[in-house]
């Protein structure tokens, strides 16, 4: 709409010959991020960051330059490989890379498009604002930002925001805990501007320990091939198992592995039905029916939208925590049942199904996506409506067939990385007993 077709230039300039305002990847991704100061370029952080890049290589594109080489990105001096040791005893406690590990601090497998110049400014000087992507804003970047709730004992909580209004605020404390206050129950509230971030790297590190680590979070090979482990607490399967013994949570769709659909909590009685009131509400995107059976588990609830939408959501407040967005590779066009029935949110993940028969896997702490497999071919009718099933190490989903002519299956899938480990087709193949 400003840039034009093809970015041929209209209202803002042309982006189809070389780019005026930096010749780095980076920065061309920050732009888009955080807009620019002083102009009518806005902040587009509504894209992700798969997107954004998408972006930076359309433009390149159009001026017959393609992105930075690898090999002159990948030039730093360090051992990366000794660098993802450092990386493991010093920062995974904050930090995640691919979805392991902290969730206090952004995922560093992002970091491996910034200059190793700003990666070691960081690590250097936390309180640094240089090349960090994830605190720019509209007219540029902002000093890095951290929350400090005192309560009423006495004891402060000091993380960063992960949601907030005027009424209730949720934060990731220190210890990479999610945190929901309602700002009248605590003794205060403010905001620091300076980083969560320790200093002193520079004295527990030696030179060659920041070189290396600076090369792993330089290296998007060796970063995006950590497979994603499980992050401490979230959903055991001892937990699930034992469903029934936590009335105040409601971990699965069903409510335990029975189906029962049946809670024991005993607040709500033919004597005060009548007095509920409402609490809260929230707008979900689209127009489609909502079928879904929402999630409640230590007081953050997990729940589908419209088809391709996960929410996490402040269960007493109704404050977003995170929201992610799938958009559909492929539709049928004769599609029916346009709607989502749940997730499951074993071991901090969520895991949920989409109407082009995929099989998704999200951080439960962030909403980052960790991977995702394509179970079948949505143009012979098959889709994913029910929620997945978490039991002990596996992650149950499949297809009954419905108004389509497919064999419909059950699958088991490892939680980790999507791995098939074994199909039960639910209508016998040719050759086989009652086809």
């Amino acid at each position: 709409m400003c840039h034009g077709s093809g970015a041929r230039g209209d209202r803002a300039p042309a982006l189809n010959g070389a780019l005026r305002r930096s010749e780095k990847d980076g920065e061309i991704f920050l732009n888009i991020r955080g807009g620019l100061r002083g102009t009518q370029m806005p902040a587009f952080a509504q894209f992700t960051t798969d997107q954004t890049w998408q972006l930076v290589t359309y433009l390149r594109s159009l001026s017959g330059a393609g992105s930075t080489p690898p090999s002159q990105t990948l030039v730093v001096a360090g051992d990366a490989a000794a660098g993802a040791r450092v990386f493991a005893a010093q920062c995974a406690g904050c930090h995640k890379v691919n979805g392991s590990g902290g969730a206090v601090g952004p995922d560093l497998a992002d970091a491996s498009r910034l200059t190793a110049d700003v990666v070691r400014r960081k690590v250097l000087d936390p309180q640094t604002t240089a090349g960090a992507p994830a605190v720019r804003r509209r007219g540029g970047p902002t000093r890095p930002r951290t929350l400090v709730a005192r309560l009423q004992d006495g004891r402060e909580i000091r993380g960063v925001r992960r949601n907030e209004d005027t009424f209730s605020v949720q934060m990731t404390d220190a210890a990479g805990r999610l945190r929901m206050f309602e700002k009248s129950r605590l003794s205060s509230f403010t905001v620091e501007n300076r980083s969560l971030m320790p200093a002193g790297f520079a004295q527990r590190l030696s030179a060659a320990d920041i070189d290396n680590l600076v090369a792993y979070v330089k290296s998007p090979r060796l970063c995006l091939a950590a497979v994603p482990a499980p992050a401490a607490g979230g959903v055991s399967y001892a937990r699930l198992r034992n469903a029934d013994a936590e009335p105040h949570n409601w971990m699965m769709y069903g409510g335990n592995f029975a189906g029962t659909h049946f809670s024991k909590l005993r607040q709500i009685t033919p004597a005060n039905v009548r007095t509920l009131q409402a609490q809260w509400s929230i707008q979900l995107l689209g127009d489609q029916a909502l079928q879904t059976m929402p999630l409640v588990i230590d007081g953050v609830m997990y729940t589908t939208g419209p088809p391709g939408q996960v929410y996490a959501l402040d269960a007493r407040a109704g404050r977003q925590i995170w929201r992610y967005e799938r958009k559909m590779k492929s539709t049928h066009a004769y599609a029916i049942n346009q709607s989502n029935r749940g997730v499951a949110v074993p071991d901090n993940r969520v895991f949920f199904g989409t109407l082009d028969a995929a099989l998704v896997a999200l951080d439960a702490r962030t909403g980052r996506p960790l991977w995702e497999v394509q179970l079948a071919d949505v143009q012979l009718g098959h889709s994913l409506t029910s929620p997945p099933l978490a039991v002990d190490g596996k992650i149950i989903t499949g297809i009954s067939g419905g108004e389509f002519p497919i064999r419909g299956f059950i699958d088991a899938y490892d939680p980790a990385n999507g791995k098939r480990l074994r199909r039960f087709y639910t209508i016998p193949g040719p050759g086989e007993p009652g086809n």
